[in-house]
């Protein structure tokens, strides 16, 4: 794997939360890749030759859930240095242990998500 590009993968199974955080980070200059779970996310990290610098996903998730999906991530020593944020509508405890470098609730403060994604990548 390369060096760390400025792509976030943003991993959401509703569709228009996804779509509008897509958008979102596209209006910092950004390239955006959209996953509607866990798996293809991950099975995109694993055929690609580049790392995203930010991955920003939800916990609850058909298929593979956040969680699972952190698991592996961070088992993983090509992935595990994934800065990742969470976007959840749970309580933002239900994101301990996750390694999180935030965790938003939904609906999510966009000035702090942005702040945070240009911190990052």
């Amino acid at each position: 794997m390369h060096a760390k590009e400025d792509v976030v993968l943003v991993v959401e199974d509703e569709e228009e939360a996804r779509t509008s955080l897509v958008e979102l980070i596209k209006l910092e200059g950004m390239k955006v890749l959209g996953f509607e779970n866990g798996k293809v996310a991950l099975d995109y990290l694993r055929m690609s030759d580049e790392l995203p610098c930010l991955i920003v996903m939800d916990i609850r998730m058909p298929v593979m859930d956040g969680r699972q999906l952190r698991k592996v991530l961070l088992e993983d020593p090509k992935l595990s240095d994934i800065p990742i944020i969470v976007v959840t509508a749970l309580d933002p405890a239900a994101a301990r242990g996750l390694s999180a470098t935030r965790v938003f609730r939904k609906p999510v403060d966009i000035d702090a998500l942005v702040q945070v994604v240009r911190e990052n990548c």
